[in-house]
């Protein structure tokens, strides 16, 4: 969603409804079940010092990504939006800034890891906001530019990675979007639920052929797009990975795999909205692969202000509130039939402000996923009132999630855009690091565990790549969970590829391999607050996973 248009009407929306409430649009907290989730700003004392300039056209280019580049069992940061990117080495908790990075005297739209020859060392994408491809490859740790053949694009938003074809390699989808300084989406100011020729830019598929990559001419996959987000996993149970594409002003796309060719389907309803995030993971339990894509909340404001003022800005709200572009996040659920049905609404999630990147994990170890997403600011420019302020919380409670109080989170006001979740001081919860618009970035530390246990893992081929597609089932006692391995890619944002299940006070698990040759695997009695790598020729434990921050 461009700041060069929406943004501006939505801010003069906003001030002429001042009568709201001090509270902002969304309202109080009063609703909201008890928090048991909980974080700890530690951005001045972990070292992860970087600041976005806020110079990013449309929708920013502040983003974050994470790999263990040195393969020390650490996961380091990569940070976007400034002038240049800056890698940060993690030491044993604590950041650095790294000089594995070759010199890079300009700015990126965005980045992607991808362990592009399958040796087990994660390499580089970055995408230039003139479309080039700048690859960099990663030599034991140190970054070296390489030509992956990875033609010049038009605008390129980010990237994930997949085995599309079964040939044992890592294959490359490319999304794409559109440029608010030229342009418009086709989908601005119409209320319509579906466009049929939009006006960005296409998204493309490579395959990899002998650690190069080569474009795929498939008509499945092209057209024009002003695409912000995309997930590449197994949506369907089928074990060919599909790819989700969250579209702006526009349908959500499936591109469905049918053996090395896909069908491309739109996404009707709800997702014809401002689709931001792609996050995908079993958020019902079920070991279906469901879909968090965040959008844009705003309530209906016009029984808040007066008859004269309603008026005056009666075609502004009528698109705002009435195009059904602006009513929530949608939350696709997985199906035994192998399609994805909307539960935003009854699972409680659908209200959470202006939505971009998500990170969907068992934040509290209790068993159970929950979700956090980045916000945009809306300032009511007449009371300078923030309305959205801070990440939104929404923790699992049963069979819904329950929004946690801005007043207890412990998060702080920013204007986030990209987001990712890691284990960065290896004590077994998950943190996150919020990449911002226009400010210092975030890091926080995760006060939410209570002495609940965990256990990480990845599963890998012989040289250490991440055996991407393989599907990880986890048991303990009655209590079973999946987790789809994937390439971990959201919006203007990149997940640590090291899984994590909370497993509450289960001490060993047993721990089920599907490989993507379709072999099997099991281990039994794996303990728990541990991190394992799991791999064909055996179970390897590399470290405990039950110390505090250093």
């Amino acid at each position: 969603m461009g700041r060069y248009a929406l943004l501006v009407g939505l801010v003069a929306l906003v001030a002429l409804a001042g009568c709201v409430g001090g509270s902002g649009l969304l309202g109080t907290d009063a609703d909201s079940e008890p928090a048991r989730l909980a974080f700890e700003d530690v951005t001045e004392d972990v070292g992860l010092t970087y600041e976005a300039d806020g110079t990013g056209v449309g929708n920013g280019n502040s983003g974050v990504y994470t790999a263990d580049t040195d393969d020390d069992g650490w996961t380091d940061v990569l940070a976007l939006g400034g002038d240049r990117p800056v890698l940060f080495s993690n030491e044993r908790g604590t950041f650095e800034r790294s000089g594995a990075l070759p010199t890079l005297d300009r700015r990126f739209k965005s980045a992607a890891f991808v362990d592009v020859e399958g040796d087990g060392w994660i390499d580089l994408l970055l995408f230039a906001h003139d479309g080039t491809v700048v690859s960099l490859r990663n030599d034991a740790g140190q970054f070296e530019r390489a030509d992956y053949e990875l033609d010049d694009l038009t605008y390129p938003l980010g990237a994930a990675a997949a085995d599309y074809d079964d040939d044992g390699d890592t294959d490359l989808f490319v999304y794409q979007s559109g440029a608010w300084s030229e342009h418009k989406p086709v989908g601005y100011l119409r209320p319509d639920s579906s466009i049929t020729t939009d006006n960005g830019n296409p998204n493309v598929l490579y395959e990899n052929v002998g650690g190069t990559y080569e474009r795929v001419t498939a008509t499945s996959i092209e057209g024009a797009h002003w695409s912000l987000a995309a997930s590449f996993t197994d949506l369907t149970g089928d074990g060919r990975p599909d790819i989700h594409v969250a579209n702006d002003y526009n349908n959500d796309t499936l591109y469905l795999n049918r053996g090395g060719s896909f069908e491309r389907r739109e996404l009707a309803g709800s997702t014809a909205r401002n689709g931001m995030a792609s996050e995908t993971a079993d958020l019902t339990g079920d070991g279906r692969q469901d879909v968090f894509v965040t959008n844009i909340w705003f309530p209906d404001l016009q029984a808040n202000i007066s008859e004269e003022r309603y008026e005056r800005i009666k075609r502004l709200l009528e698109h705002v509130i009435h195009s059904g572009r602006t009513k929530g996040n949608t939350l696709l659920v997985g199906q035994s039939n192998g399609t994805l049905r909307d539960r935003a609404d009854e699972l409680g999630v659908r209200h959470g402000g202006w939505g971009w990147a998500a990170a969907a994990t068992d934040f509290d170890n209790d068993g159970d996923r929950d979700l956090v997403h980045t916000t945009q600011n809306v300032i009511r420019v007449d009371r300078d009132d923030p309305v959205y302020t801070r990440p939104m919380v929404f923790q699992r409670d049963g069979e819904r999630f329950s929004r946690v109080s801005k007043d207890v989170n412990g998060m702080r006001e920013t204007n986030g855009r990209g987001m990712a979740s890691l284990d960065f001081d290896n004590d077994g919860a998950r943190e996150l690091v919020v990449a911002t618009y226009d400010s210092e970035f975030a890091v926080y530390d995760n006060a939410a565990t209570d002495g609940r246990r965990s256990i990480q893992f990845r599963a890998t081929t012989e040289s250490g790549a991440t055996a991407l597609g393989a599907v990880v089932t986890v048991t303990a006692g009655d209590a079973e969970w999946t987790v789809h391995q994937s390439s971990n890619t959201d919006f203007l944002s990149q997940d640590s590829r090291i899984e994590h299940l909370g497993v509450g006070d289960a001490k060993a698990v047993t721990v089920h391999v599907e490989w993507p040759d379709g072999t099997e695997q099991r281990f039994e009695d794996v303990a728990t607050n541990r991190r394992v790598r799991l791999t064909k020729s055996g179970l390897v434990g590399l470290r405990d996973l039950d110390g505090p921050r250093e």
